[in-house]
Order: structure tokens, then sequence, then C-alpha cells
């Protein structure tokens, strides 16, 4: 439990000097007028702890605003016990250098440890003691401050819970929720365990598919022969078909050949026919055309002479009148521009007119606000200078008499600093005793201190060597297990090099093995595409060699070397497939090598046991602090000499404890005289820490020197009354050393009544001057109003100026004149142009205007256009008739050769082709005889018929071929299985001759192909899924090519979810219990609230409600809502209902069963004592006697062993078993000793007593 002991301060805000002994239990009371530093006394507290202001409504306050007004250091030193151990605090102020903090920590039955300086670590550790109580969990629970009885009830929930956790020390469960917090860590080594365990598991499961892989690919190879043996029997049965349908084709083909030589000659004389035919037509065409040109010819001759030359002169005419008419209407615009300017002129001259007038008005008002201006500006100058010339006069004065106040004022401490100074005479000379004592006996105890401290370092040293004996034989013994993991190691790598070895010779001869089986397939393709082209190209010899025997002896020469060159690539392709079987019997050798070098590295993986396990001891030897060895040889030379030292284990083990004990022994020793030479350090340090923060050192020079201060300050405040025309006081003529001060008399109180009331003359004198300000400022208003206006006026003035410029330099009513003569003279121009142009259109017999000459214009134009289009049609007309007159001589010449060529065609088709005359029904008849035997003979459908005999037969020849082709092809693969296989050569290429030499062929099907394949596909795809799987996981656990063991991994793996399932439930259960604690809080609060609350209301409130609001984040909810049972409404009222001092009493319980529900009961550093800071400032007499039963009562008392208070009422003087009382400020010396006798020292004078004095009163009031 936490319980104030002593506390001194000095110069602290309102404090000058203050040393309290606090009462291990009880109630006390600080009593005093206002401003007497009560809340002072308390802060002093909480910066003692905190070293920080209590800024609830000083906001941004600095820590030189809390030493005393004319000091320029303050300190506070705080002694408080935390359960077993003792903390002494204390904290300096030095104005404008921040603070200073001493640190330190006595703990029961063990050395003091070295006091603590670092602000910093002094905060951190003070607030570690206090079991992590900070400055706002203070002021949340057991530091009711003044004015912040609401305090609570504002502060959101989760500020709120943060206390709880603080106050009961919950902070080690969110310390340890945290270790049991689930981290990335924890998922990367879940994660991790997950992954090696499914990287044992397809390591395990990929030999498992290899070997199943083997069994289903000889099966299928197996099928593979099966299906070429089919294959074979019927590609030899689609040859026989082929070549029987390819002697029909031939002969349909030479019967087609003669229908087709027949169609081409009755296509060549149905030609000839028409050709005769057209003749014929075109000759009578030319016979009936050439008349009618002639006619049309000689029309339009006539024409041309009569009708042109009238239509031409016609246009001109009209053209002419046309452009009058456009002048005529040129005219007409002007005169309309005309009488718009006329009109514009006669607008202008009025705007003008209107400008004018408006130009001498704005003059006129210009001038009368610039004269009215003018006399306010005169008036506000006279007023300010009557408050240039009277205000700092009075400013000089009243910062004078202010000065003097403050002299007077600094009198008065320098009194009574000389009072406190010589009533400390008496400790002065008891501090050097005990000093002088506390040295002597520092010096005796520290010689003995480092007679013990060598002996300790002696036995240290022995123990040292021991340990290191000790160390060296476990590294003999690690060195022992590395020297036999090391020769497995390297049987193991020499394993692994020998299989990377055979994989590598296997991938050579298996490639080499796919380059020869693609040049075998090369030269069989060549071989066969060579040898069917040199048959199709003999064939085309054979028949071309009667028609053309040049080309059809390049072609037979051309087969020839095709066929030569087939038979080089069979023999090519013979070779390179003795080259496959040989590169497929090495390729086999090969595999079975690797998997001889694979059995024997899974041996040495076996015999070895877990790959980790040289790097384990190698970690182990590194641990013990030695090095590794080079090579097994150095291990072996190691051992040999950590065994020629010839001692055992046990005698080391032995004398290490002997060693152990005694140097324990010996440790302990230290530790006491550790412990007494810092207890005699320590209170050395306290006295001359007691002596240097009294200023002791220089007693009598001070005491000196405050007297002349005071002498001084007197005369100066005699000269400075004068100056100011007061009454100047009378001071005594010395200071008497035994006194306690000088007592002034009453001309002092009489100067400072004085300087008071001429300081209230002045600042009345300056606020008059002040008040004449409103008049300054309305004139000035009303002088910016009057320039605003005056803006205005110029503005328009200058807008006026600028319209006015438009109407320099030009006269407006000559221009009318002007305007209206050019238009008489437009309107008779054009009058006389309108009568010329009548007395020309009725010559011409068109009505009068423009639109009628321009239409008729137009008209004639068209007409003159239309007789030229039709005269420029004679010369098409003349190109006609010659073009006729050639024609008709052509066909003419024409028709002997189309009859003489009838005539040879009659040989082969028949006398009937010739015409016997030449009538054009003769002619028709014969050419739809020839087209009608055309049609009947059906020339595309012979075309198609030997198209498709064609096509037939060469996909014969190449299916025969392509058949060929395959059964080599079976043959050539069923051969390389069996090789591949290791069976012996096959006499024949039938069923019973495979089975003889394989049987497994026998055993499976075609049927069975799909079968096989679906699992084969299946096993190769997982098998590949596992591979990758294993290559992923590899590098992602970066274990290379290292083999893990499937139960050593699953065992981890277990391991691993055991560990995240203790983890994560851990952190749940931690959760869910301090989420519990937060919530019975606030029925606990409730409960102690219902028995503090009718005291406190001296029985008018019993029945109490909490309740809150839902707050994210918290598990108690948001802010505290209080309502209370109200008799008289029948019903739970807010606290909002009720009367405010009622709601203080409301709020006041609260706090305290706040307080006393966040008490830990089973923790060492629980707040002992509760600070109520002015709590009753509104309540009357009644509601005050009721808190003095509840601060006094029972309730407080059993859980706070020290209840501080403050108050400056006096209904807690009977109650309380310590008071502290303040007298006013300004009391006289004199009167206070007068005081102090009178009371014979029961009661303490004021908080500046020494502690000695304190101590007898504390003593006389316990007994």
């Amino acid at each position: 439990m936490i319980i104030l002991k002593h506390l001194t301060v000095e110069h602290f805000r309102l404090l000058r000097e203050i040393d309290l002994h606090f009462p291990q239990r009880g109630s006390i009371l600080f009593q005093g007028p206002n401003e007497a530093g009560k809340s002072a006394l308390l802060e002093s507290i909480y910066f003692a702890l905190y070293g920080t202001p209590i800024a609830s409504d000083r906001g941004k306050s600095s820590i030189d605003d809390l030493v005393l007004y004319g000091s320029s250091r303050a300190s506070v030193t705080l002694t408080l016990s935390v359960g077993a151990n003792e903390l002494i605090i204390n904290r300096v102020i030095e104005r404008g250098k921040g603070q200073q903090v001493t640190l330190q920590v006595c703990k029961l039955g063990m050395p003091e440890d070295e006091p603590i300086t670092r602000l910093g670590i002094a905060n951190e550790r003070i607030i570690t003691e206090l079991g992590r109580m900070d400055a706002e969990t203070l002021r949340n629970s057991c530091f009711i401050e003044q004015k912040s009885l609401n305090r609570l009830e504002n502060l959101p929930g989760s500020e709120r819970e943060t206390t709880l956790r603080k106050l009961l020390g919950l902070e080690k469960l969110l310390r340890l929720t945290e270790q049991f917090k689930l981290t990335p860590n924890d998922e990367k080594m879940l994660q991790e365990s997950t992954g090696r365990l499914k990287l044992a598991e397809v390591q395990a499961r990929i030999p498992e598919l290899s070997l199943r892989m083997g069994e289903l690919e000889a099966a299928l190879d197996a099928v593979s022969i099966s299906e070429d043996l089919t294959d074979i029997t019927q590609q030899e049965a689609d040859i026989a078909e082929q070549e029987l349908s390819l002697e029909q084709l031939r002969a349909q083909r030479a019967e087609l050949k003669g229908h087709q030589s027949r169609i081409l000659q009755l296509n060549k004389a149905d030609a000839t026919l028409g050709e005769i035919i057209a003749a014929y037509d075109a000759i009578a065409e030319a016979q009936r055309e050439l008349p009618e040109l002639e006619r049309e010819i000689t029309e339009l001759d006539r024409r041309e002479h009569e009708e042109l030359p009238e239509l031409e002169k016609r246009v001109k005419e009209l053209v002419d009148l046309t452009r009058s008419f456009g002048t005529l209407e040129r005219l007409s615009n002007d005169l309309l521009s005309a009488v718009n300017t006329i009109k514009g002129l006669e607008k202008e001259l009025n705007n003008y007119q209107e400008w004018q007038k408006d130009n001498n008005d704005v003059d006129t008002q210009i001038s009368n606000l610039r004269q009215q201006m003018e006399e306010e500006r005169q008036s506000l100058n006279e007023l300010e200078e009557q408050r240039r010339v009277g205000r700092p006069k009075l400013e000089t004065r009243l910062s004078r008499l202010r000065e003097l106040r403050e002299r007077l004022a600094a009198l008065h401490r320098a009194e009574e600093k000389y009072t406190h100074r010589v009533m400390q005479q008496v400790l002065v000379e008891e501090n050097n005793v005990q000093l002088a004592k506390v040295r002597k006996d520092l010096a005796e105890v520290e010689r003995e201190l480092n007679l013990v401290e060598a002996e300790a370092r002696q036995a240290q040293q022995e123990v040292d060597t021991l340990e290191k004996r000790l160390r060296e034989f476990s590294i003999g013994r690690k060195l022992e297990e590395w020297q036999r993991f090391k020769e497995l190691s390297d049987g193991l790598a020499e394993a692994e090099q020998q299989v990377m070895a055979a994989h590598r010779h296997q991938g050579q001869l298996t490639t080499a093995a796919l380059e020869a089986r693609r040049a075998a397939i090369r030269w069989l393709f060549a071989s066969i595409g060579g040898g069917t082209l040199g048959v199709i190209l003999g064939v085309v010899a054979l028949f071309m060699l009667s028609q053309q025997a040049v080309l059809a002896s390049v072609l037979g020469l051309l087969a020839l070397a095709l066929l030569a060159g087939a038979g080089y690539s069979f023999y090519s392709y013979n070779k390179a497939r003795n080259l496959v079987q040989i590169a497929n019997g090495h390729m086999l050798e090969a595999i079975n090598q690797v998997g001889m070098m694979v059995a024997a590295r899974e041996a040495a993986v076996r015999k070895g046991g877990q790959r980790d396990a040289l790097a384990q001891v190698e970690r182990e030897i590194h641990s013990l602090g030695g090095s590794m060895p080079g090579s097994p040889e150095e291990a072996q030379q190691r051992l040999k000499e950590i065994q020629d030292k010839g001692e055992s284990l046990a005698d080391l083990q032995q004398r290490l404890t002997e060693k152990r004990d005694a140097a324990q022994a010996v440790g302990k020793r230290v530790n006491r005289k550790m412990e007494a030479v810092e207890a005699l350090r320590s209170e050395r340090q306290r006295l001359e820490d007691q002596c240097k923060n009294e200023g002791w050192d220089d007693y009598d020079a001070k005491l000196r020197s405050d007297r002349i201060a005071i002498q001084d300050r007197q005369n100066e405040i005699a000269s400075r009354a004068g100056q100011e025309g007061l009454s100047i006081p009378n001071f005594d003529a010395s200071v008497a050393p035994a006194a306690s001060a000088a007592e002034p008399s009453t001309t002092v109180d009489d100067l400072e009544m004085a300087v008071g009331d001429a300081i209230q003359v002045t600042e009345r004198e300056i606020v008059s001057l002040d008040g004449k300000l409103n008049l300054i400022t309305d004139l000035k208003a009303k002088l910016k109003r009057q320039q605003a206006s005056l803006d205005i006026l110029l503005v328009s003035k200058r807008a006026l100026a600028k319209r006015g410029e438009r109407y320099q330099g030009m006269n407006v009513v000559e221009q009318t004149e002007r305007a209206r003569e050019q238009q008489l003279t437009l309107r008779s121009a054009m009058q006389s142009l309108q009568d010329s142009l009548r007395q020309r259109v009725k010559h011409l017999g068109v009505s009068f205007g423009q639109t009628a000459i321009n239409n008729e214009e137009v008209a004639a134009r068209k007409q003159l256009e239309a007789l030229h289009i039709t005269l420029g049609k004679r010369v098409h007309l003349q190109s006609r008739r010659d073009n006729y007159l050639a024609v008709l001589k052509d066909r003419q010449d024409a028709l002997a050769d189309h009859y003489n060529r009838l005539a040879k065609y009659s040989g082969s088709l028949g006398s009937w082709i010739v015409p016997a005359n030449p009538f054009a029904e003769t002619l028709v008849a014969l050419r739809q005889r020839c087209t009608q035997e055309i049609i009947e003979a059906d020339e595309s459908g012979i075309l198609q018929e030997l198209e498709k005999i064609q096509e037939q037969e060469n996909a014969s020849k190449a299916k025969i071929e392509l058949c060929r082709q395959e059964i080599e092809g079976a043959h050539e693969r069923i051969a390389v299985m069996l090789v591949q296989r290791k069976r012996p050569p096959t006499r024949g290429y039938n069923f019973t001759d495979i089975v003889s030499v394989w049987p497994l062929v026998g055993e499976y099907t075609a049927s069975d192909r799909e079968r096989l394949e679906e699992e084969h596909e299946s096993v190769e795809q997982e098998l590949e899924e596992l591979e990758q799987q294993e290559l992923a996981l590899s590098k992602q656990l970066q274990t290379g090519a290292a083999k893990l063991d499937l139960v050593q991994a699953r065992a981890r793996m277990q391991q691993q979810e055991r560990s995240y399932e203790t983890r994560k439930y851990g952190s749940q259960l931690l959760k869910s219990t301090t989420e519990r604690l937060m919530r019975k809080m606030l029925p606990r609060t409730e409960y102690y609230m219902q028995q503090i609350l009718p005291l406190l209301t001296s029985g008018r409130y019993h029945d109490v409600h909490l309740r809150t609001e839902e707050e994210e984040g918290t598990a108690s909810g948001g802010p505290l809502q209080v309502r209370v049972w109200d008799t008289a409404a029948g019903e739970y009222v807010p606290k909002s209902a009720l009367s405010g001092g009622a709601a203080d009493q409301l709020s006041l319980a609260l706090r305290l069963a706040f307080a006393i529900a966040a008490l830990p009961r089973e923790l060492a550093a629980a707040p002992g004592f509760v600070l109520l800071d002015e709590p009753l400032s509104s309540f009357d007499r009644g509601r005050t006697q009721a808190l003095v039963n509840v601060v006094t009562g029972e309730i407080l008392g059993q859980h706070f062993e020290q209840v501080l208070f403050v108050s400056h009422s006096s209904a807690f003087d009977p109650a309380t078993r310590v008071r502290v009382r303040e007298p006013r400020k300004r009391a006289s010396l004199k009167s206070l000793r007068e005081w102090m006798r009178r009371k014979r020292l029961r009661r303490l004078s004021r908080l500046q007593w020494s502690c000695r004095v304190f101590h007898r009163y504390v003593t006389r009031k316990a007994s």
C-alpha cells in the first residue's frame, strides 16, 4: 500500500517553506483562508510524484509558474512507502533552466541503489514503483480536485478503462496478452511447419508415382504394338483395293476424251455461224440509219444562220437594263442611310443637352461636401491633441505608484525571511554534529569493505578457472560427436555428387538418342518423298514420249535421279535406325546406373540420420565458446590435448561447487558491508543536502545580508514616497538580532492605503480620458462616410467627363443640316433615273421592274444555250454517218471467209453445218442445232468427270504409298519398343511372333488404351504437380535437395499447432478476463456509492443507478450516467434534475465510490491515501457536517489509511485527528508571536514552520 510519510516544500507557488510529517493513519485537514496555499500543498505532492503541474484549468502552464514570485528556485521533497519499499523524491526547479530530480529507492533488507538523477528514467521508475499509476490515473481516482467533481462523469469509457487497468494491475495482464498475442512470426512458423510436412509428404509420394508411371508406360507400349499390328493388316487390304480401282479409272478416261474432241468442233462452228448472223445484222442497220442522219445535218445548218443572231442581240439589251436597275438600287440605299444619319444626329443633340445639366449638379454637391469634411477634421484634431498631452503624464505616475506598492510587498517578504532564518540556529548546530559523526563511521566501514571485496575477487577468479576447464571437457565430447557426423556428411556429399553425375550422363545419352531418332525420321521421309516423286515423273515421261520426246527425256532423267536419291536416303535411314537402337541401349544402361546411385544415396541418408545433426553440434560448440576445427585430424589433435591433462569430470564439478559456495559466502559479506556503506552515505548525503537546501553553509553572513536588505528597502520606500508627495513612514533605526523581525508601525499601513488611493484616482483620470475615445471614433466614422460619399460623387464626375469628351470638336447642329441637303440631292437623282428606265423597258415589251428584267434575261440566255447545244450535235451526227459507211464495207468482205470456214467443219460434223441459203431463218436454225448438240454433250460434266478421275487416281496412288509407309513405320516402332523393353528380335511382324517375344502384348488390347492413358495422364499430372510443389517448397523453405523425414515433420507440425492454439486461446482467455473485470467495476462502484450517498445526503437519497451508453472499443461502455431514486418523483431522476448542491453531493459520492471500487486488494502498490481539494465549496452547514461524517467515518477508513482534506471551513476542527491551519498572509510579526504564545503551540501558525515544531505538535495531539 502507498503511504505518504514526509513532505518538504520551498518556494513552491504560494508556499514559502513547509516541512510536514504525515501520520501513518488518520484524517488530515489543511485549513486556512482563501489564497493561503492549501491547493498548492496538494499540487506539490502531485508535482513530486509526476514532475508536471496540474494543468486542468491553466492550459499551457509553464513549469516556471510553479516557482514563488520573486524567487529563482523552488524545491519539493516527498517521502512515501510502497509496501516494504521506501521512495525519496526530490525535485528542484530553477527559473528558466527546467527541473532536476533525485530519486532514492530503499528496499527492505537490500542495499540502497544509486540515486537516479535523469528526469525521464526517474519519472518512469516512480510510475513503476507506484504500480503503473500515472498522473491521469491518480486524478481520475484518488485525487478529487477543486471544481472537478464531475471529472469522472465526463471521462470517456476508453480512458476510464485505462485508469482501471492501471489501478488494478491489469497492465501485467495486457503485457501477458501481448506475449500470448499471435504474431506474424507464429503464423510464419506454422506455415513453415505446414510447408515442411507437405514437402515431406510430397517427397515420400514421388517414388511411388514414378514406379506406377513405369508400369503404365509399359502397358501403353504393349497397347501401341497391338494397335500397330492391327493397322498393318488393315493397310495391306487397303492397298489391294486401291490397285483395282486404278484399272477402272483408266478405261473411263479414254471414253471421255473422244466426247471432248467433238464438243470442241461444235463450239467453233457455232461461233462462225454467230459471226455470219452478226455481219448480216450490221449491214441491214447501216442501210437503215444513213438517210435519217443526212436529214438531221441539213436542219442544223438552217437554224445556225437564221435564229442564232436574233437571240444574241436580245440578251445584250437585257444585260444593259439589269445594270441600270442596279444603279437605281444603290441610289435608294444611299437615301435610306442619309435618313438614318439624320435621326442619330437628332438623338445626340438631346443627349448633349442632358449631360450639361447633370455636370452642373455634381459640381455643386462636391463643393458642399468638402466644406463639411473640413469642419469635422478640425474637431477631431482638437480631441486627439488633448488625449496625447494628458495621458502620458497619468500613465507615468501610475507606474511609479505601482512600483512603490511592489517595494512595500518586497519589504514584507524580506522581514518574513529574516524571521525564519533566526529560528533555524538550533537546527544548524545539530546538523553539524550529526554530519561529523556520520563521516567518521563511513571511513571505517569503507576500509572493511575494501578488504572483503579483495577476498571476493580472488574467490571469483578461482571459480572462473574451474568453469573454463569444465567447458573444455564439454567441448571435447562435442568434438567426438562432430567427428562422427562429419564422416557421415562427407559420405553423403560424395553420394550426392555421384547421383548428379549419373543424371548428367543420362541426360546426354537421352539427347543423343532423340537426335538419332529425328535423323532417322528425316531420312525416311526423304526416301519416301524422292521415290514417290520419281515414280510420278517416270509415268508422266512415258505418256509424253510420243508427243514431246525431248521433254519426256528430261523428265525421265529427273525421275532416275530422284529414285537414286530415294535409294541413298533409304540406306541412310537403315544406318540411322541402327544408331537409334544402340543409343536406346545406352540410355537404358544410364537409367539403371542412376537408379543404383539413388539407392546408394538413400542408404547414406538412412545411415547418417538427420541432416542437421552436424550443424546442431557445431552450434553447441560455438555456444560453449569453442572454435570449429578445420579438419577431422585437427579435431583428433584437440581431443588428445584435452585428455592429456588427466583430470576427471567428477573432480572438476566437486571443486567448482565448493569454490562457488565459498564465493557466495564472501559475496554475502560484501553485500552486508555495502549496505552499511550505502546507509551511511545516504545519511551523509541527507545531512549535506539539508544543509545545502536550507542555506546553512554561511548562516551569519546571510543573516547580516538579510538585515541590510531590509534597511535598504526602507530607505528606498521613504525616498519614493517623498517623490510622489505622500507622507514618509517612520522605520525603526535598527533590527534586533534576538527578535523575529522588525515591527513596522502603523505609518507603513497608512502609506499602503495612501498608495492604493492614489492609484485608484490616477486610474479614474485615465478612464475619463479614454471615455473621449468614443467621440473621436464617431467623428472618424462620420469622416469615413463623408469621404465615401465624396468618392462616389468624384466617380460620377469622372464618368460625366468621359461622356463629355465625345462632344468636343464636333457641331451636332451643322452635321444635321448637311445630312438633310444630301438627302434631297439623292432623291432627285433617283427620280430622273426611274423615268429613263421606263422608256427602255416599254421598247422591249417587258413589264417594269428589276425582277421581271432578270427573269427575261435568264429565259433569253437559256434559249441561246439550248440553240448552241443543238448545233453542237452536228459533229456527232457526221461521225456516225462515216462509221456506218465503214461497217457496211467491212461486213460484206468478211462473209466469204466465214462460209469457207464452215465448209472445213463439214468434214467432221457433216454437210448439214453449211447453210443452203443466206436467209436469217436458215442461219438461226443451224446455230440452234449446234447449241442443242453442245448442250446435250455436256462439256462441263465431261471436264468434271476427267478431274474426278484424275483426283481418284492421285488419291489411290497416294493412299497406296501412305499405307506402305504406315506399314514400315509400324514395323520400326515395334522394333524400337522391343529394344527399349529389352525384348529379343522377332522373326516376323504378326501377332503370334510378337506375343512369343513379349507376352505383355497379349494381355492388353486397343480398348484398354483410353483407360490406361487417363490413368497415365492423371499419374503424370500428379507427379508433375508434386515435383513443382517440391521445387517451390524447397525454394520457400530453403532446404535445397535435402530429403525431409515425414515422421519428424509431422511431429513438428503437431507441436507448432499446439503452440499456435495455446497462444490463440490464451489471448482470447486473457481478453475475456479483462473485459469481465471492466464490466464488474460498474456494479461495484454502484454498491459503494449506495453506502456513501445516504451518509453524504443525511438520508435523503439512498438508491442510485449507474448506466453507460455503448462505446466502440470498450467493454463497460461510454461515460457514466448517474440516476438517483427520488421519493417525491417516484422514479429514478438524472443528476441534472437536482439542485447544484445535491448534484455535487452525487458527483462526490461517485468519485469516492469509484476510488474505493478501483482499489486492488492483493497488490502492494495500492494507493493508501485519498486527496480531497475543497469539495464542499458550495455546501451549506448541514451538508458540510454530512461530509465530515463521511471523511472521518468507517467507510473511507476501511479502505484508505490517509485521508487528506483541504478546506477553509471550521466544521472539521473537532473531527480530524491532525489539523494544519493557515493564518492570513499579512499578519504582523508581533501579533504572530502573541498568537503563538497564547495557543501554546497547540496548532501550527503557518505552513512555513520547521519540522521540529510540527513534530512536537503532532506528538502532543496524538497523545
